[in-house]
């Protein structure tokens, strides 16, 4: 889509023209940007204060995606249109990077910031209706902020343009798709699972369409081994000792570790867990207004995708939890697997199959992208978590954080280990494929 803008539009006439696809609850008022947001990564703040714009969107995104429970592959397909809308408008008058979408003709004076804020709350406005308020109050503290400044309605006007077209340009992406999930009871095959037996969530992801790649089964995997195959057979050995309810061999930081990342329903999600990181990262490193709008498109893109990539594997596959594996064993045909009937997991089971993992796929991408735009995977940082209020984990790179949150869904009992390295696996590879295609520096 290459769009030339001239500035002067009627921003009366941009109002918002899509609703939530899953409605949820609203929960109360949107932090001011100056207060220090709780499950915030403890890095020291260098960067330029009119950067840290990019984060102030980014946290109103994930309180709303915490607030309303949005499920993380809608999560993140929310986070990728915000982060495209607002790198796509700061991008255009400085035009250090290659568009992701949508090009404009500047032809005056315009704001950076005033363009980010407004493509932010252009595009929010639009998934969660019903904070709309919290989203005036943060655009108007942004444009105070600003003050006098030449260029701020140019800037207003330009970003709600942006973020006008890439809602119309993702209107029809498949996301609001119907389709009945059907399985069967042969072993190995996934079926709703206990205690609530929850229907399938999001069978049509796999057929949504893809951002950066060509389609969700571009990276497909080979799939999960034969249930009579060795590498199965250490897997539900290690899962059903590790990840019992009740394991006496689980160790306290193993336990820790499971709850530290399980990012269920009622928190920022994973994504939104990649994206505290990334918050603190742009901090840290100083990033400049456009160079964070980059890094949160390239990192939420990659995720986005690795959703599709991952619901693709998900639903072609349809393998069962280890729940159903550990209780049917005397099905499986595997003499080496021995079945027990009580068995249960640390945590629940989400409701979907197991292969691949998505943590373990958000984060192999999430990892990725974080080590090429700072140059580097080893870099010290600490994080908290909403699962484990008061807890903290240091990490000294990147990938030695997603390999964490990989092996959590084994302690928690609910992957896998071939579920969490193939998945570690397909999240680096849409992570390579988004930084060679997407936003790249522009030569001058």
């Amino acid at each position: 889509m290459n769009v030339s803008l001239i500035l002067g539009l009627s921003v009366s006439a941009l109002v918002p023209a899509q609703s939530p696809i899953w409605p949820g609850r609203d929960a109360g008022p949107l932090q001011p940007p100056n207060v220090r947001l709780v499950d915030r990564i403890r890095v020291h703040s260098t960067g330029d204060s009119s950067a840290e714009i990019i984060q102030h969107w980014n946290e109103a995104a994930l309180l709303s995606i915490k607030a309303e429970k949005t499920p993380p592959p809608l999560a993140v397909r929310q986070l990728a249109i915000l982060h495209i809308a607002v790198f796509d408008a700061v991008n255009s008058v400085g035009r250090k990077f290659q568009s992701f979408e949508v090009e404009t003709s500047i032809t005056r004076k315009t704001s950076e910031e005033a363009a980010a804020a407004a493509a932010g709350h252009r595009v929010l406005s639009s998934f969660y209706p019903g904070r709309t308020k919290q989203f005036d109050s943060l655009l108007a503290r942004t444009v105070e902020t600003l003050g006098d400044e030449e260029g701020v309605q140019a800037g207003l006007e330009l970003g709600r343009y942006v973020g006008k077209e890439i809602l119309a340009w993702r209107a029809e992406d498949g996301s609001t798709r119907e389709v009945t999930h059907r399985s069967s009871q042969k072993p190995g095959d996934w079926n709703p699972t206990p205690p609530k037996f929850v229907k399938p969530l999001a069978p049509h992801w796999r057929q949504l369409d893809c951002f950066a790649l060509r389609r969700g089964f571009q990276f497909r995997s080979d799939g999960p081994p034969a249930l009579t195959d060795r590498v199965y057979t250490v897997a539900y050995d290690e899962v059903k000792k590790l990840g019992s309810k009740t394991s006496t061999t689980r160790t306290q930081e193993q336990t820790e570790i499971a709850l530290f990342w399980a990012d269920g329903e009622g928190t920022v999600t994973p994504p939104g867990h990649w994206n505290r990181i990334a918050q603190a990262v742009a901090r840290e490193r100083a990033f400049s207004l456009v160079e964070n709008a980059r890094l949160f498109a390239l990192l939420n893109v990659a995720m986005a995708d690795v959703s599709i990539a991952c619901w693709d594997c998900k639903y072609h596959f349809n393998f069962w939890r280890p729940i159903q594996g550990i209780r049917e064993a005397d099905r499986d045909g595997n003499p080496d697997t021995l079945a027990d009937r009580d068995w249960e997991p640390l945590l629940v089971n989400p409701p979907f199959p197991s292969y691949t993992s998505g943590h373990s796929s958000f984060s192999g991408a999430a990892a990725a992208i974080l080590a090429a735009v700072v140059g580097k995977d080893e870099y010290r940082f600490e994080t908290s978590s909403e699962g484990l209020p008061g807890s903290l984990r240091k990490f000294n790179g990147f990938w030695a954080a997603a390999e964490e949150a990989g092996m959590s869904r084994i302690y928690g009992g609910i992957h896998w280990q071939f579920d969490n390295t193939d998945g570690l696996a397909g999240g680096k590879k849409v992570a390579k494929l988004v930084l060679e295609k997407c936003m790249k520096p522009v030569q001058r």
